[in-house]
């Protein structure tokens, strides 16, 4: 590989973001649905979506 471009546009800014909300939206249903406090469920999901949303940007970036 020559090197990744770290420049993101808009559009694959707004996927990464994407698949970000949707894994905290999927943790929240789950967590909220066993019992879970929904501000206690929204902050321990919050470290794993920022991870799925920083994996996202690496895929978009190694995938050009």
């Amino acid at each position: 590989m020559k090197g990744a471009r770290w420049r993101w546009t808009p559009t694959e800014l707004l996927t990464a973001l994407a698949a970000a909300l949707l894994w905290m939206g999927i943790g929240l249903f789950q967590r909220t649905r066993a019992g879970a406090d929904l501000g206690a469920a929204a902050v321990a999901e919050l470290p794993l979506t920022a991870v799925v949303f920083v994996v996202a940007l690496v895929w978009i970036a190694l995938r050009r």
